[in-house]
């Protein structure tokens, strides 16, 4: 296809962009894709972590984003000129353009310490790349950048009560030293930076350059992965690099990589591929389940997991339980029931509630099914450290899990319609043809931030009641799907010992 030229000043995300894949930086930079910004709990608390942070600097100068961007670049260098500190300061050459959280001048220096303010527990190469750049605009400017530190959150922070204890909560690093050991590295992504933007090609795909693995993670694949028809190569389970280089090649599937290039795994799913049926390792699965008791409980836990603690004795990011769906099946009557438990998003702690009806619901004669446990596992188990009453019937119960994830993960179950994947969503459908598809909430992470909306009290009296009978529905079709995902594969396993 024809390439337009590079669209200047180039911001810091494209830049990130561009380091993760360079297709996806051109797709974004000529606009022919608006990137989707995914709602999260995390943007609920954004102001209230900033306005935290901010309180570190009680003397700067806040540059409004309602002005327009020339007014905000001239506040900025006039702030900067008369060395104050600058909180949403923004800068902007020829060539590159980005907000700067905080600028603060360096005591007994003409230098500039470089602050950036994120919401995370610990440091992440993204956010130094994003330093990174930010430095480089700002040196374009001859504003000398002498240290530069990061404003975090202690996720060991264990909150009591009453506001967060600030100076426990925040963590400031200082990570001027680690930027000089990473300059090697991120000097080296800016060089072939420099080097596309003399010499831009779309799509690409250079082993010099960062480009997707798959379409399945692509923004435009329709334009970077062109022929359709040869995509279920990408469904190859585990084998990206590898289901790449063939597509390049003209494979039209991953049926046609020989045998002799395949994982065990991905043979498994060939074989699978080839017959259309369902395949199930019955001895491996014989095994996994032969201990499971005649009734049989299917349980899963929604959660919210603030990253400004709301409730006390809890720590950032710890995920709270608020909910939860308990299918239990007798399979000796095929007698199928259901329980379920909301809380009142009062701002009252939910994790007392659970227990003492979950602790009413699981008693020693029952198999506990979750998918991944360790989630569930864990939330128990935190819980129980809070309200230590329960950790006898916690001792007696934690033996009764098993995790109906890891015969999929292990392949010991697989069916050609998960096209590779190994998620509920995607084992429920092609195993029992019942989906998640009507649903309003259709993800946890999702169910995470609307309960964090009612928290935050920024729904409506009418939007609550929606949206709590939205998560009911979301958390009883998981372990719903659960039942049947069992069910289906103990009817299999029966069949074949005819």
């Amino acid at each position: 296809m024809s390439l337009n030229p590079i669209h200047f000043p180039i911001t810091k995300s494209q830049f990130l962009n561009f380091t993760r894949c360079v297709n996806s930086f051109h797709i974004l930079n000529q606009g022919l894709i608006t990137k989707q910004n995914i709602q999260h709990s995390g943007n609920l608390e954004w102001n209230e972590f900033q306005d935290l942070c901010r309180s570190l600097f009680p003397v700067a100068v806040s540059i409004p984003k309602s002005l327009s961007k020339p007014d905000q670049l001239t506040e900025t260098l006039t702030a900067i000129n008369e060395r104050k500190t600058v909180f949403h300061g923004f800068l902007e050459n020829e060539i590159l353009s980005s907000g700067i959280e905080c600028l603060a001048p360096e005591e007994n220096s003409d230098g500039w310490v470089l602050w950036d303010f994120r919401s995370v527990g610990s440091q992440k190469q993204d956010i130094l790349r994003s330093l990174y750049f930010q430095k480089k605009l700002l040196e374009s400017f001859a504003i000398r950048v002498s240290k530069i530190k990061v404003i975090r959150i202690n996720s060991n922070y264990v909150h009591l009560s009453g506001p967060i204890d600030k100076d426990n909560y925040l963590v400031i690093d200082d990570v001027t030293e680690r930027m000089e050991t990473e300059k090697t590295r991120f000097d080296g992504e800016w060089n072939l930076f420099e080097a596309y933007k003399e010499n831009p090609g779309f799509p690409l795909f250079n082993e010099e350059f960062h480009t997707c693995k798959s379409p399945k993670s692509c923004y435009l694949d329709t334009v970077c992965f062109p022929d359709l028809n040869r995509r279920e190569i990408f469904d190859l389970r585990e084998g990206h690099d590898l289901a790449k280089k063939y597509y390049l090649e003209g494979l039209s599937s991953f049926l046609e990589i020989p045998e002799e290039e395949l994982t065990p795994i991905q043979k498994i799913q060939k074989q699978s591929h080839e017959t259309g049926n369902l395949y199930i390792n019955i001895p491996q699965m014989q095994t996994y389940l032969e201990k499971v008791t005649p009734k049989i409980a299917f349980l899963d836990f929604e959660s919210v997991n603030p990253l400004l603690p709301i409730f006390s004795n809890s720590r950032p990011f710890q995920h709270i339980p608020f909910l939860f769906s308990l299918h239990i099946w007798d399979s000796e009557t095929d007698e199928l029931t259901h329980h379920t438990y909301i809380h009142e998003p009062d701002g009252t702690d939910p994790r007392l509630s659970v227990l003492e009806i979950l602790s009413k619901k699981l008693q020693e004669d029952i198999t506990i099914c979750s998918f991944n446990d360790f989630f569930e596992k864990l939330v128990i188990e935190e819980a129980t450290q809070v309200y230590p009453n329960f950790l006898e019937w916690w001792s007696t119960i934690r033996p009764k899990f098993i995790d109906l994830a890891l015969p999929f993960k292990k392949f010991w179950v697989y069916h050609p319609k998960q096209r590779g994947k190994a998620s509920l969503k995607d084992i429920l459908p092609a195993i029992t043809e019942v989906s998640h598809g009507n649903l309003t909430i259709k993800e946890g992470q999702d169910a995470n931030y609307q309960f964090l909306r009612l928290l935050k009290k920024h729904v409506t009296d009418d939007e609550k009641d929606r949206v709590l009978g939205d998560l009911l529905r979301y958390c009883e079709m998981d372990t719903y799907g659960l039942f049947l995902i069992y069910k289906k594969l103990k009817n299999e396993i029966s069949i074949s010992q005819c």
